[in-house]
């Protein structure tokens, strides 16, 4: 399961990721106002246009089956978007 952890953007294209995150897994809003949304295996294409959008903030957070690993965003997301266009 990847997570993204986002907070509140000032973009055009906030709202849509913000509904498309609502449709994972499992959304929250932590205490600090920070967005949580968790992606399974068959939500990769949502995975991959969330973070189109989220991503574009450096306070943005992917989270790897529950714990912080190094290079998330370098690494985890364009692995995602590898098997998007393998499949």
């Amino acid at each position: 399961m990847i997570t993204l952890v986002f907070p509140d953007l000032d973009d055009p294209d906030f709202p849509q990721a913000l509904e498309l995150a609502r449709q994972s897994r499992h959304f929250s809003r932590d205490p600090d106002a920070r967005y949580r949304a968790d992606f399974g295996v068959g939500d990769a294409d949502r995975l991959r246009d969330v973070f189109a959008v989220v991503g574009r903030s450096n306070e943005t957070d992917v989270i790897v089956d529950g714990q912080n690993v190094p290079y998330g965003r370098a690494l985890w997301i364009p692995l995602v978007n590898l098997f998007l266009h393998a499949a």
